[in-house]
């Protein structure tokens, strides 16, 4: 009898210890990015009506803005999940024909374009932002802008450690 107590609590601890879907939600990556996101709506200068059309742009190289990589497309994507878990509209802008998508880049929201968005969708705000790698973390800053007149009403800083997997989403993918 003992032994099958001492199998089944071995078994218990076992299934406690393997990866679990939260455990992958709840990742550092995860967690830095969605604490950047309450940040940055708890920072706005003015209010964002949250039913409001509100547009999140993909994370762009600092060093070329109109490139981007899979770990700026993925930050954008956690960013637009974390505004849509708070209650957020926001648009999903990979099922709109008139916003610049280049494949392996992501949405680029060029400014001449901003201001014929927010009257097409009659969005409020876009959320932007950049990436610097260097020797051992990546910078990142996000941006809260208006879109009639592109005041940056929050901004955020924080930093990702330059990790082997933050290295395999910054590398560019082989042809």
């Amino acid at each position: 009898m003992k032994t099958i107590v001492a199998l089944f609590c071995a078994l218990a601890l076992a299934a406690c210890a393997g990866p679990s879907y939260q455990g992958a939600q709840n990742s550092e990556f995860t967690s830095a990015n969605y604490a950047a996101v309450d940040k940055l709506v708890s920072a706005t200068a003015v209010p964002i009506d949250k039913n409001t059309p509100l547009l999140v742009a993909t994370v762009v190289n600092i060093d070329s803005l109109n490139k981007s990589s899979r770990f700026g497309r993925l930050i954008s994507e956690q960013i637009a999940s974390r505004l849509t878990q708070q209650g957020f509209n926001v648009v999903e802008m990979k099922l709109r024909s008139d916003i610049y998508i280049k494949e392996g880049t992501g949405e680029l929201l060029l400014s001449r374009d901003v201001r014929d968005l927010s009257k097409n969708y009659n969005a409020q705000v876009v959320v932007v932002g950049n990436y610097a790698v260097a020797s051992g973390y990546v910078y990142l800053t996000l941006k809260a802008v208006t879109v009639v007149d592109n005041r940056v009403i929050a901004a955020v800083n924080y930093l990702l450690p330059l990790s082997e997997n933050n290295q395999a989403l910054l590398a560019q993918p082989r042809e």
